[in-house]
């Protein structure tokens, strides 16, 4: 039950003397009780989108706010807070419009954190936007205001920076929600596959990065892992499978060779000179291995370069 009023007031009255004393957190267990994720970066198309594999998607509303907070006097004891006047330093906040529900054993092949991180790690994979878990629930959030103190509640992906792979003005979608169910248990799958599941995690790893050149780098790497183009002639032999790979057969698939050598150019040019990549470089690259990844998911199967190459020369479908 919320706290009354008067409950809420004697409570702060008792932190601000540095007498309070919270209640033990309600039991719970990671391994068996109902996990709820935050997600921001994204709103949910409806109250509630089953995900199938006792995943439900929900709308909600949280704000994680984190300021530095400036004091200038010491506590009168140190169970009391810093007395008053503070500063506010670079506040940033991340707002969860959605909550991820868990509920039961994991059937995707991964405990049941990694359950939830797998979600969100396919959202950002596939919408290209800054989607992050920063917390972590035993209830949904909305409840969590009926007794704050008994709450069990876990920071995850709480970095407040995250490199913009791509422009920021693309809205999400039904339909975009729709291929998460429709491709969550293939994605899944395909995770168990060691070279998909380590360019997986090598392109989703990069939003950790906060240099573009870096970030180049990291995509690049994504996409070899995938597509494994060997040591010898390395430039001609990725640039040729991954445009006949995502490209159908005739002058469409010539232009994006080309564009796809620029991009590894580019790539190089970090590596070997340290030449920062131009925007449109970087933002090509995330948008080449995204698609190479997603295309994977979608056929079930990881590309064979010599298949791919064969495509190329005798100017075929794939």
């Amino acid at each position: 039950m919320t706290k009354t009023l008067h409950e809420e007031m004697d409570r702060l009255e008792a932190m601000i003397e540095g007498d309070y004393r919270p209640p033990p957190r309600d039991p719970f267990d990671m391994e068996t009780d109902r996990l709820f994720g935050g997600i921001s970066g994204v709103p949910v198309p409806s109250d509630n989108f089953p995900l199938g594999h006792g995943l439900i998607l929900r709308r909600t509303y949280a704000k994680l706010t984190a300021p530095y907070i400036l004091a200038f006097a010491p506590p009168p004891k140190p169970s009391a807070p810093n007395p008053g006047p503070w500063a506010a330093v670079g506040e940033k906040s991340l707002v969860m419009l959605a909550e991820l529900e868990l509920e039961g054993e994991p059937t995707l092949g991964f405990d049941r954190i990694n359950t939830l991180w797998f979600v969100v790690a396919l959202l950002r994979l596939k919408l290209a936007l800054p989607v992050k878990m920063p917390v972590l629930s035993d209830r949904p959030f909305q409840r969590i205001p009926d007794d704050t103190d008994r709450a069990n509640i876990f920071p995850v992906e709480v970095q407040l920076q995250q490199l913009l792979t791509a422009p920021s003005d693309r809205p999400s979608s039904a339909a975009d929600f729709e291929w998460l169910r429709g491709n969550l248990f293939a994605a899944s799958e395909l995770m168990k596959d060691p070279v998909f599941h380590r360019s997986f995690q090598t392109l989703d790893g990069a939003i950790h990065t906060q240099n573009a050149g870096a970030g180049i780098v990291i995509a690049w790497a994504a996409i070899e892992t995938l597509i494994r183009p060997g040591n010898t002639r390395i430039t001609e032999r990725i640039c040729r499978s991954l445009a006949a790979y995502l490209n159908a057969p005739g002058p469409g698939r010539d232009r994006a060779f080309t564009s796809i050598e620029r991009c590894y150019a580019a790539r190089g040019g970090v590596v070997h000179a340290g030449t920062p990549p131009e925007a449109e470089q970087f933002h090509t690259a995330f948008q080449l291995a995204r698609a190479a990844l997603l295309l994977t998911i979608e056929r079930r199967e990881r590309p064979d370069i010599e298949e791919l190459l064969e495509a190329w020369r005798l100017k075929a479908a794939v």
